[in-house]
């Protein structure tokens, strides 16, 4: 595994993302010990991997209402704010260094395979939606409550139902 700006490696590769939220550090601490048990090695290696995967997910699931599948793709560095309502699908993409918040859905719009694509250092508002096979550009910011269907060009902010692109600072919107 790799080592996040911070010097941090494996397990803890998350962990200063989350200073002051000791609780998201241990789900992710645990979704990183899960997804490291759960590499390759076919059925056999996978059998000690199973409590520890189940445990990761009791916690996650019931204690903290985060659906994280361990198989999901998850660069360094993730951040969770209030994680509570937290829906990753498993074949969504997480770039390094991106922010999610309570109540986001990241999943699919018509097959299980048809997911997000989030490049790294994306900010995700709150109860937002971000559905089917679209990507998200580096530095994007997904304000709260938005719906993205679309694909979201890097360092741009999208806001809505249905998300639209919003006029840098320096342009005018009128």
């Amino acid at each position: 595994m790799g080592t996040t700006p911070g010097g941090r490696s494996g397990p803890l590769q998350d962990w200063s993302a989350n200073r002051g939220r000791p609780g998201i550090q241990v789900v992710l601490v645990l979704f990183r010990l899960a997804q490291a048990a759960r590499g390759g090695g076919g059925r056999l290696r996978r059998l000690p991997a199973a409590p520890l995967m189940l445990f990761y997910r009791l916690v996650a699931l019931r204690l903290f209402s985060i659906d994280l599948p361990v198989s999901t793709s998850v660069g360094r560095g993730l951040a969770i704010h209030h994680g509570m309502g937290l829906v990753v699908n498993r074949a969504t993409r997480i770039g390094d260094s991106v922010t999610l918040r309570h109540s986001t859905t990241l999943g699919a719009r018509r097959t299980d395979e048809d997911c997000p694509v989030l490049a790294s250092h994306v900010d995700v508002g709150p109860n937002s939606v971000l559905l089917g096979a679209i990507s998200v550009g580096r530095g994007a910011l997904i304000g709260a409550g938005s719906v993205v269907l679309h694909d979201v060009p890097p360092a741009a902010s999208v806001a809505g139902n249905p998300a639209r692109v919003l006029p840098s600072r320096g342009e005018n919107p009128c």
